[in-house]
């Protein structure tokens, strides 16, 4: 008996916090240049969100000073809702705590980032995350937090009454970081958090000197989300066995129509008709073999409409197409859209923006900017679904070649964002998510293709413009002579009206 203990070893179990701490570079915590970027972002996502949830245009900033040689001090403050008191100490100090779990497009996906954030700071510099938060009708307060990794509780080491001007957050963690390898990355993610989220203000001072002040090229809103019920297409077993256990003591036909989206009286009936299943039969008393059944039926079933799309948040044509241009100053623009559609249940659009003449380099590939549930994603784009659908577009069939700079903008809004890992860098590939960013992108090449042909004929125009024009002066010049007029008739005119009507020699 001993013999096997000790060949077995001995059993046991870590918490969430205890597991990150130990595999902090699957959240994006990899390195001191990495972990400025990541927490810079997390923080930034949630006070975007606070904003949007209180209905503000959103104003953000972000202060990041240099203590003294790899130890960063990161402050970012919102105009967002605050957050509950009694929930602050969770919020920041509890790995897989928050509000971000139901079938609606949000930013933050695990509920991990903040606290990541947090938990890197207090291995790296031993210091408390300090959190000044204030809701609407009521005073601030102030709060220093602290991890307890083993046991993935918050400790709250101050908790008292501090005022700011107006509702809001203001987050302030100490890390080891390098600043001047993650200070364009920084800068970098800002501005095209503002091309995904035009109706918000950015401000980013650094050692004191603010270096950025950009945002709200569209001044509407994006209308709230809302929570959605589940697809039949994501009703695994496990889901299944909790709506049931939900329900209580009613019959198969009323659940699947409580319970699902998509999934009305007559789809129910036809839906039960076509299993040889009792629609009347109380959900209750179905076995795991019925259930296992039912849910391999609504997951292949081909009679659904598409998913609800008023769970998702695209940034759309006038608020893409305007961001885009506010910042990069392209010749020329195209938009695109596909979906609402759904991967496993969870419903999605892929939208883009294709602009030649941004500042990038000319080359056979466009350059990509990937954005996923408005957030830019600048790391790992190799082994992204978006990227591998880029390289599969034969874009010199478009016109795009050495010679045309070309950039394309791509943001996937969805429910469930299928990342490859938690830091949120990565969209996995999903046959439905690349038959839709695929279809797109070539969508987005027909009409380069068009802007870029519509391009050669107004130069070709152009061109015969200054030499009709050039001919016709010579012409009046010798009518004159032959005339014996002194002064030359002018032909601009004459050019003019003809090239206006489309005429072409």
């Amino acid at each position: 008996m001993n013999q096997g203990s000790s060949l077995h070893g001995e059993f046991s179990s870590i918490s969430p916090a205890e597991f990150f701490y130990r595999n902090r570079q699957m959240a994006g915590f990899g390195n001191p240049s990495q972990a400025v970027y990541s927490t810079v972002r997390e923080l930034v996502e949630n006070s975007i969100d606070a904003c949007e949830e209180a209905r503000r245009q959103p104003d953000v900033r972000v202060s990041i000073d240099e203590e003294r040689s790899g130890i960063v001090r990161i402050m970012v403050s919102d105009n967002g809702t605050g957050v509950p008191y009694g929930e602050v100490p969770n919020a920041f100090a509890r790995v897989l705590y928050g509000d971000k779990f139901t079938a609606r497009q949000r930013r933050g996906t695990f509920g991990l980032g903040v606290t990541m954030a947090v938990l890197y700071g207090q291995i790296t510099t031993d210091s408390p995350v300090i959190v000044l938060t204030q809701t609407s009708h009521t005073t601030g307060r102030s709060y220093q937090l602290l991890i307890d990794i083993k046991n993935n509780q918050p400790v709250i080491l101050s908790d008292e009454s501090h005022e700011r001007e107006g509702p809001g957050t203001e987050v302030t963690i100490r890390l080891k970081g390098d600043l001047n390898r993650s200070r364009n990355r920084v800068y970098d993610y800002l501005q095209l958090t503002t091309v995904a989220s035009p109706h918000a203000n950015m401000e980013l001072v650094i050692n004191g000197s603010s270096v950025m002040r950009m945002g709200r090229w569209h001044q509407m809103l994006p209308a709230p989300t809302l929570a959605s019920k589940p697809h039949p297409h994501g009703a695994d077993l496990e889901l299944l066995r909790r709506l049931v256990a939900d329900t209580g003591e009613r019959s198969l036909h009323d659940f699947l129509v409580e319970s699902f989206q998509r999934m009305g009286t007559r789809t129910a009936t036809r839906f039960l008709k076509f299993l040889s299943i009792n629609p009347r039969q109380v959900v209750n008393t179905l076995s795991r073999g019925d259930l296992s059944r039912l849910s391999s039926a609504l997951r292949s079933y081909d009679g659904l409409g598409r998913p609800d799309g008023k769970c998702l948040s695209p940034i759309g044509k006038d608020a893409f197409l305007t961001s885009v241009e506010s910042v990069f100053a392209p010749s020329a623009l195209t938009y695109g859209s596909r979906g609402p559609t759904e991967w496993s249940g969870n419903a999605f659009i892929v939208e883009g923006v294709a602009a030649i003449g941004t500042g990038a380099r000319a080359a056979d590939v466009p350059t990509l900017y990937r954005f996923a549930n408005r957030v830019p994603l600048l790391y790992d784009s190799g082994e992204d679904v978006l990227t591998r659908m880029l390289k599969k577009v034969n874009w010199v069939k478009y016109g795009v070649g050495s010679t045309t700079p070309v950039s394309i903008f791509l943001h996937l809004c969805s429910t469930r964002i299928p990342f490859k890992a938690a830091g949120k860098q990565s969209i996995a590939s999903l046959p439905e998510i690349e038959h839709e960013a695929l279809s797109l992108l070539r969508e987005l090449g027909r009409n380069l293709k068009k802007t870029l042909k519509g391009d050669e004929r107004s130069v070709r125009d152009a061109q015969k413009k200054r030499e009709f024009d050039k001919a016709m002066k010579q012409v009046a010049q010798f009518s004159a002579e032959l005339a014996e007029c002194d002064a030359i008739p002018s032909t601009a005119e004459l050019v003019h009206r003809l090239f206006e009507v489309g005429y072409h020699v």
